[in-house]
């Protein structure tokens, strides 16, 4: 005698048929953008940009990825910036903590530069502080120390707890469209064994024979 096995339950298959889409289906959430601690990552040292605009500044970066120090110009030429820059890989903020030392202060400063526009930060007051600002992704920024007399001694400024705004991670795309069919094909196997179940088992006898 042949003994059939009774069919899955509806419930079962249902949560079969459930389980096989959600699988085969990519999820499209984006992650958002993320800080970036020191200068690390895209805001490595060797991502900016130092520039000494014919001055003789200078900028240490053997402490990084914890911190850099950057020199203003003192070769007896009047307006030159030392800037060190770098574009702004996503949008969100830039904070620093920065230290500010010059024995020509305030003749000499200490800023930041956002595309091209210099902030002053430091004065004769003010040596050290935490500054945050907000970025555009693309955005020209950086550090900058205005050398205005040129002389009688640079001015050095070291930024520490750099924070900048990094890329979302990449994202999955939509589902292949062979994923698609795959899927689908699947569940129409899982309906077709939920049609069968639905109908009565046979209980009769079958001879070895007839098989």
């Amino acid at each position: 005698m042949l003994i059939l096995s009774a069919p899955p339950s509806k419930g079962k298959l249902l949560g079969l048929m459930s389980a096989g889409l959600a699988s085969a289906t990519l999820g499209l959430a984006a992650s958002p953008a993320q800080a970036l601690t020191q200068f690390a990552g895209d805001y490595a040292p060797a991502n900016w940009t130092f520039n000494a605009n014919g001055g003789d500044g200078s900028v240490d970066t053997t402490s990084a990825p914890s911190s850099i120090t950057l020199s203003g110009n003192d070769n007896n030429t009047g307006g030159i910036f030392t800037n060190y820059t770098i574009n702004a890989s996503a949008s969100g903020n830039v904070s620093f903590n920065w230290v500010y030392n010059s024995i020509d202060s305030p003749i000499d400063e200490f800023g930041y530069l956002l595309n091209g526009n210099f902030n002053f930060l430091s004065n004769q007051d003010r040596q050290t502080g935490t500054t945050t600002f907000a970025v555009a992704s693309g955005d020209l920024f950086g550090f900058s120390i205005d050398g205005s007399d040129g002389c009688c001694g640079n001015g050095n400024a070291t930024i520490s707890n750099f924070n900048g705004p990094t890329a979302p991670a990449s994202v999955p795309g939509p589902l292949p469209i062979l994923g698609v069919g795959a899927a689908f094909a699947y569940s129409r196997r899982l309906r077709r064994r939920i049609n069968l179940a639905k109908s009565p088992v046979s209980t009769d006898s079958v001879a070895v024979e007839q098989l």
